[in-house]
């Protein structure tokens, strides 16, 4: 089975948009789910941003993010890189699929030839790389 990497975006979007009748949360758990500890470390730092209402907001979606990931494995991946190129390097290196809605970390998937998933108007977007 393979894995899926969740980076902080794709967590903050799953854990706060339940969507009746979409079966993608499902889809995702049907597959090994991982995340990296610097991805922890940033919704961590969201979940304590309340300067004003709109980080308040942002705040309370990332405390959530971080109660659903509470039984989600996490990887230390060290260098002193972006977590996003951690995140990139992390799934090269084990073959895994990244699940982002961040179009910077895509398209970097996309150039490394890693596997990827993102959410589109509610429905999940895979881009499979044939080129492995």
């Amino acid at each position: 089975m393979r894995t899926l990497v969740l980076d902080t975006s794709f967590l903050i979007h799953v854990a706060n948009n339940p969507i009746p009748g979409s079966n993608y949360l499902s889809e995702i758990q049907s597959y090994n789910l991982i995340t990296i500890n610097d991805v922890v470390k940033e919704l961590s730092g969201i979940s304590k941003d309340r300067k004003n209402f709109l980080k308040t907001k942002r705040s309370k979606e990332a405390s959530l993010a971080l109660q659903y990931i509470k039984n989600i494995p996490k990887e230390e991946v060290s260098g002193s890189e972006s977590t996003d190129d951690k995140i990139i390097s992390y799934a090269s290196n084990n073959h895994n699929i990244i699940a982002s809605l961040d179009r910077g970390i895509l398209n970097k998937a996309t150039r490394h030839n890693i596997d990827s998933v993102t959410i589109e108007k509610q429905r999940l977007i895979w881009r499979i790389n044939y080129n492995r």
